[in-house]
């Protein structure tokens, strides 16, 4: 509550100083503890050629009961998440880390070092408004803050199928490290507040951001909404909670993330031995083990919550602005050369197509920039096949921000043709 009382008692001074840079699913069993870490479960991971199912992949992608675990761990900084609510019906503050609030909880954890912070929003309020992303200073003294990131709309960035769409462009410029907006070594001075960003929302607009911030002492980050996009009015909203649906995770359902999580990437490399003849092998990608497909829990690679505000998920479902570092190290022990194709894929499948069930984001395959597509009717894309001989080894090293507004649960599929 000291936090509050501080906040409040300068919010008038805060009003006094700003800068702002110019650019202006239904499933039957939950899995175990929500806290167990991705890494007692990634032990000892390296697949061998039993590993691999003998044949040709009939089906659009690997059953997902029968997907194998990615060596690897959760990796990268903390993540400060704003996207439950994830509809927009008002003004106010959408996530806070910085007090108690009567009805969304939470508490004071200011937030130092590097950081990740994601957001994901959609307007429908009937009005046009202004997202607002704030970082104040409850310190003593002051603090410096610096930064890189992009945020888009679908106003900016319209959804047209691949490479297109708000989600598309903020991981693809977190991938390519070309950010929309920076800010270096900026001064924060006490009960102060700085305006990362700022962009219109008119009704019915869906917004993504996702940046990396180091703060040398702790600070609070707010996503907020104004009507006006003043920064004066932005400020005191910071005191009120907005209205919006809040989806709460349950026993059957996902929710939403408002809060800060553990950990913001996937890293680690897999030992796989090719095997002697045709043969296919899925792999679990941006998998979570809250529910059992046919009695299995797939590979937990999500982040538990560190800090989270009442209703909003406990671990990142979804992973979305999580950075993705594998390494496959395929091996060919065979005294022939072994043709092998690597695929992308979502375990979602249907036989219609919604923008919220594709995948639709940019990955980097050994240094080259490939866009990938898939939707419920075609789930499943090539990448890339490679003749690899005998006796020899290949790596194959992908790397990419997960984009929002996508299915949740990849898999990676190898199949070799003879």
């Amino acid at each position: 509550m000291q936090t509050k009382k501080i906040l409040l008692s300068g919010l008038f001074s805060l009003l006094l100083f700003s800068c702002s840079n110019e650019e202006a699913s239904v499933a039957t069993n939950s899995a175990a503890t929500s806290k167990t870490t991705a890494k007692m479960q990634a032990q000892n991971l390296a697949l061998t050629a039993t590993d691999w199912t003998s044949g040709s992949l009939s089906t659009a992608i690997v059953p997902v009961n029968n997907l194998k675990h990615l060596e690897g761990d959760l990796s990268g900084t903390p993540i400060w998440k704003s996207n439950n609510p994830e509809v927009i019906k008002g003004n106010g503050w959408l996530m806070q880390n910085a007090r108690t609030d009567s009805t969304r909880g939470g508490s004071s954890n200011p937030l130092s070092g590097t950081f990740g912070i994601y957001l994901f929003h959609i307007n429908k309020s009937n009005a046009t408004k202004y997202l607002h992303v704030l970082i104040s200073n409850p310190q003593s003294t002051a603090v410096t803050v610096s930064g890189k990131g992009s945020i888009y709309t679908n106003n900016e960035k319209p959804l047209n199928g691949i490479g297109t769409g708000q989600s598309y462009f903020v991981s693809k410029d977190r991938l390519l490290n070309t950010p929309r907006t920076t800010f270096n070594n900026v001064s924060i001075n006490s009960f102060k507040v700085y305006e990362v960003y700022k962009t219109q929302l008119l009704d019915g607009n869906m917004v993504d951001g996702s940046y990396e911030v180091t703060a040398s002492q702790g600070v609070y980050v707010y996503t907020v909404v104004t009507s006006s996009g003043s920064l004066t009015d932005a400020v005191n909203a910071t005191q009120t909670p907005a209205s919006g649906d809040i989806y709460t995770e349950s026993t059957n359902a996902y929710g939403r993330e408002a809060g800060i999580y553990s950990a913001s990437g996937w890293m680690g490399s897999t030992p796989i031995t090719l095997p002697t003849g045709p043969a296919y092998m899925g792999l679990c990608l941006n998998t979570s083990s809250k529910f059992a497909t046919n009695g299995i829990y797939l590979q937990n690679q999500n982040a538990p919550y560190l800090y989270k505000l009442n209703g909003a998920s406990q671990n990142t479902y979804g992973n979305y602005g999580h950075k993705y570092s594998i390494t496959l190290q395929l091996t060919n022990p065979n005294s022939s050369a072994k043709t092998v194709s690597l695929s992308f894929a979502s375990n979602f499948t249907s036989t219609t197509n919604s923008p919220s069930f594709t995948y639709n984001g940019p990955i980097y395959l050994n240094g080259t920039l490939k866009n990938i597509y898939t939707t419920p009717t075609q789930p499943k894309q090539t990448l890339s096949t490679w003749n690899i001989p005998a006796n020899s080894n290949f790596n194959a090293t992908i790397s990419f921000y997960v984009p929002g507004l996508i299915t949740t649960g990849q898999q990676l599929i190898l199949e070799q043709s003879n």
